[in-house]
């Protein structure tokens, strides 16, 4: 069995090596997408193209490794958003040598002098990547993305323009390389490139601008924020320090975990949740129809791209949910063990479930729900009690106790 040679051409044909050009010259078999392929029309051997058929590609590349060396021609750095992903996906990694060369990020912004090792890379070509919010935006000062022909910069400037993001330089590099047809177009506003035509490839930078405010709200979040940095009715709100408590207990260790907080309230556990897991996702479920907007008005506050808002009355459509990895229930009233039971059966393998209860009769429900789920349920007893101001000293104002029972649901389960 050869290995596969998967190199990087870089700009052009001018930046491949003379290793790279003996490897490809040596080769029985050519693989790559065709305006690569093309860049060495003398090449005599097997020709395959990467099409849309990706499997079959890949199929015909393992028959062929057999007997045959096999070269694989990526554009740039073949493991920047590139093939290198797929192939690493279906192959054996001792059976891949990858040759990077200068990536389509590292010339775009080379070509306009900025350095680059605080930019966001945005892939818009990959398929099998979750779709780019752009929210997300709002908390980047620099990015760049890397276009499709259907996702292509008048795309992205409609979506700046929807989103409200309008404090970048806009930068549209066509065709990086090519000395007959590479053209650097700037634009202040997305507006100016909707009437636009551009040619593939292309790449586009986004530059804030030095006047415009990277956020509409602090950089300095934190776990337990204030109940005044939320808007919230009567006091509806998880207090900042139960917050603490709750969040710690939830664990929300991996940036990708998925939560569903089940009678989210006024959104303030779903907010800081979402600054918890970036490439997650928080299903704010709540059925009062009044404080859906306190959710909504908060998830603008900071910015949160990551938080879905489901009007509902758990445990109703909740089967096109994700699964989630963590529940949190904040409340659940007489039907916290209708509540608990949907809960534990939807919850992941491992996953961690948290109840948060002012009620003593819940207390009781929801350790006994668990439990028969073999949860191993833990329960604490949590009272706040707050400085107030007095007219010759401070006194201590003691909040509602609550408890918070959570558990861990195991592996394989009995029942």
């Amino acid at each position: 069995m050869n290995p596969i040679h998967v190199i990087g051409i870089g700009q052009g044909k001018q930046h491949v090596t003379p290793q790279h050009i003996q490897l490809i010259q040596t080769a029985d078999v050519l693989a790559g997408g065709r305006r690569l392929v093309g860049l060495f029309p003398e090449f005599q051997g097997e020709v395959i193209y990467i099409d849309r058929h990706i499997d079959a590609f890949i199929r015909t590349v393992k028959s062929r490794m057999v007997d045959c060396r096999v070269v694989i021609l990526a554009s740039g750095d073949p493991l920047l958003h590139g093939i290198g992903t797929t192939l690493l996906a279906r192959f054996d990694k001792s059976l891949l040598r990858f040759y990077p060369n200068v990536s389509v990020v590292s010339a775009a912004f080379a070509a306009i002098k900025e350095p680059w090792h605080d930019a966001q890379i945005i892939s818009l070509h990959n398929k099998d990547l979750p779709y780019f919010s752009f929210t997300r935006l709002s908390r980047v000062n620099k990015a760049i993305f890397l276009t499709s022909p259907t996702a292509d910069p008048v795309f992205i400037a409609r979506q700046l323009i929807a989103h409200n993001l309008t404090g970048f330089r806009i930068c549209v590099l066509e065709n990086l390389g090519s000395k007959e047809n590479e053209t650097i177009a700037w634009f202040t506003h997305p507006a100016g490139m909707l009437n636009q035509s551009f040619s593939h490839p292309n790449v586009v930078v986004l530059l804030r601008s030095s006047d415009a405010c990277s956020m509409n709200v602090s950089h300095e979040t934190h776990p337990g924020m204030p109940e005044n940095r939320f808007r919230h009715a009567n006091g509806l709100i998880t207090k900042s320090e139960i917050r603490s408590i709750t969040l710690s207990r939830l664990k929300l260790t991996n940036p990708t975990h998925i939560l569903w907080d089940i009678g989210a309230g006024s959104g303030s556990v779903s907010i800081e949740a979402a600054l918890a897991v970036p490439k997650g996702r928080v299903i704010a479920i709540e059925k009062n129809p009044d404080r859906i907007s306190d959710i909504q008005f908060n998830i603008r506050q900071f910015q949160c791209h990551n938080i879905q808002i489901q009007h509902l009355a758990f445990p109703e459509d909740i089967n096109t949910l994700p699964r989630p990895d963590r529940i949190f229930v904040g409340g659940g009233g007489p039907d916290l063990s209708t509540i608990l039971e949907t809960a534990c059966q939807h919850l992941a393998p491992s996953g961690i479930i948290v109840v948060n209860t002012v009620l003593i009769q819940n207390v009781s429900s929801a350790f006994t729900c668990l439990e028969n789920y073999q949860f191993q349920p833990e329960m604490i007893q949590v009272q706040i009690s707050r400085s107030r101001p007095m007219p010759y000293g401070t006194r201590m104002e003691s909040l509602n106790p609550v408890w918070i029972i959570s558990g861990t649901k195991p592996e394989t389960q009995g029942r």
